[in-house]
């Protein structure tokens, strides 16, 4: 179902890599999606493969009857991306299904960065000003978990509110109960969900007919060592960002490059991501599906 994922990483390479181009790159965005956050193959597979399932998901609907609005420029449809950081993986997905692409950041460096890299995107910092029922797909991936949890009814209900008829809304978020006291450590994770916490999320806020699938693979597996790992790290640069906040991306990047290489053999697998049902695996990834009805 997600295609070729080796071939769509070295896609999203090419445009991480004029995100780092740009002037001011290196400071954007210290809570995750910055220029440099997928700095290992491992980590840039694992994110990609989000935006490579809302793809596929897209496609799918689109030739179930889904019917996508057009976007501006008359392409097929418009993708909304919330929480895009720098905007290259939403840059190859709207690439990908061929549509204009809006991008909403809160951070002023990203948004900088962003509309150096990809001028053609519309770019927002805030939700609300984005009109609602603009987009035919809208995706907020891994940024869930970075809302306070008293806050997420109202985040998903705003991030429907902005889907067109017959279009897709896509939320990701990391399932960390796989973690001594199902927190993987990272500071800026505070309203951590699993799949029965996003399942009830989205059915609550955003539509009764949401589903949550599970990502399989290497890629979403957590053994033993990562599983003591991983929070030890990411509490040591918890601690270190805010000792030195400005150092904030180089620790990122080193982060990102030890997680990617506590893994077994020498090679990153992607031939065995796939959707399943939440209960069906045990990977680290969970992505929510809400199908908007047609008008």
């Amino acid at each position: 179902m997600l295609g070729d994922l080796a071939g769509a990483a070295d896609e999203a390479a090419v445009l991480l890599a004029r995100a780092r181009a740009t002037p001011g790159a290196s400071q954007a965005n210290r809570q995750g999606g910055h220029a440099g956050s997928d700095g290992s193959r491992r980590s840039l597979i694992r994110h990609l493969a989000n935006y490579a399932a809302a793809a596929a998901l897209a496609e799918q609907h689109r030739g179930h009857g889904g019917r996508p609005i057009r976007g501006d420029a008359g392409h097929g449809g418009r993708l909304l991306d919330v929480g895009s950081g720098v905007g290259a993986l939403a840059a190859w997905l709207a690439h990908r299904l061929g549509w204009d692409v809006t991008l909403v950041d809160a951070d002023p460096l990203v948004r900088r960065v962003a509309s150096a890299a990809f001028p053609h995107a519309g770019i927002e910092a805030h939700l609300e000003r984005v009109p609602d029922g603009s987009a035919a797909l809208v995706t907020a991936m891994e940024v869930v978990e970075h809302v306070p949890a008293a806050a997420q009814p109202g985040f998903v209900a705003a991030l429907r509110a902005k889907v067109a008829p017959g279009g897709l809304l896509v939320v990701s978020t990391p399932d960390e109960s796989g973690y001594p006291g199902a927190w993987s450590g990272y500071a800026p994770h505070v309203g951590v969900l699993d799949a029965g916490g996003l399942e009830r999320l989205l059915r609550g806020h955003a539509g009764p007919d949401a589903i949550v699938w599970r990502l399989e693979g290497e890629v979403f597996a957590l053994d033993g060592v990562r599983r003591l790992l991983h929070p030890l790290v990411n509490r040591a640069w918890g601690l270190a960002a805010g000792a030195a906040p400005g150092a904030c991306h180089t620790l990122g990047g080193w982060v990102a490059g030890v997680l990617g290489r506590v893994r077994p053999g020498g090679r990153v697998r992607t031939d065995d991501v796939r959707l399943v049902p939440p209960a069906e695996g045990s990977g680290t990834g969970l992505l929510g599906v809400v199908r908007v009805p047609a008008a």
